[in-house]
């Protein structure tokens, strides 16, 4: 599958799990410890947030990648427990579901706009980011798309966790 389909088609799957949560759902907590599924939402938009100026500067500074793949789609993987960065933590203030829909299509739609404007998957493969990611190191501009797709895998599944045990709590 394409890098640009792979994460439209990840985030098609974010705005069912939007959709199917009422507004009580949305903001409750399912258990000590753990993100409600607004929270898992709005860490996904501020990671997308923080992702877009990758792609910008990268237009600016358009270097070739030597490096070599780094296995991006790890990022999916929810038996490695990672801490999110203070920057992209989810607030403990309860959110609107739609305002909260709303930014993340708006942020995901300037991403993928950004990326496309460097070029397609090939083209991106062969582009170094302008910065490395903090965990994974540096990255061509098609990892940190893919990145991005695979992030979203792991907080969709985790949203839907959350949503369920709402729901029998």
């Amino acid at each position: 599958m394409d890098s640009f389909a792979f994460v439209e088609s990840t985030h098609r799957e974010t705005l069912a799990v939007i959709d199917s949560a009422t507004d009580e759902e949305f903001n409750a907590s399912p258990g000590a410890g753990r993100w409600s599924v607004a929270q898992v939402l709005e860490h996904i938009w501020k990671t997308d947030m923080s992702i877009i100026p990758v792609f910008r500067r990268a237009a600016k500074d358009r270097r070739p990648y030597t490096g070599t793949p780094k296995g991006v789609e790890r990022a999916a993987d929810r038996s490695v427990k990672l801490e999110a960065p203070e920057f992209i933590r989810p607030s403990d203030e309860p959110r609107s579901r739609d305002a909260l829909r709303q930014a993340l299509e708006d942020a995901r739609r300037t991403l993928i706009e950004s990326a496309r404007a460097l070029g397609g998957p090939e083209e991106l493969a062969r582009l170094a980011a302008p910065v490395p990611h903090p965990v994974l190191g540096e990255l061509s501009l098609r990892e940190w798309l893919e990145f991005v797709g695979y992030h979203e895998r792991r907080h969709v599944a985790q949203a839907r966790e959350a949503l369920e045990a709402v729901r029998r709590a």
